[in-house]
């Protein structure tokens, strides 16, 4: 039904929704420090308002590059 790059983008996708605040994509995608510091940054990014605002942003931008790896995948 999909192919293997669709497959990776959907997945990253949902782990992205599901797990953003603990990091879960960043796991996922073998990104051990990555993840530890998401956790950490979705901590400060939740006790600021300037901290959550930055957070959205970066959110929508990876969801958006995501689905355009999506949009863009050959058969």
């Amino acid at each position: 039904m999909f192919n293997t790059s669709e497959k990776k983008a959907l997945t990253r996708l949902f782990l992205l929704g599901v797990g953003a605040p603990i990091g879960l994509d960043r796991f996922y995608e073998g990104d051990i420090t990555g993840g530890f510091l998401a956790i950490v940054g979705f901590l400060l990014a939740a006790v600021t308002i300037v901290g959550l605002i930055i957070w959205t942003v970066l959110f929508v931008k990876k969801t958006f590059r995501l689905l355009r790896q999506f949009e863009s995948a050959n058969d």
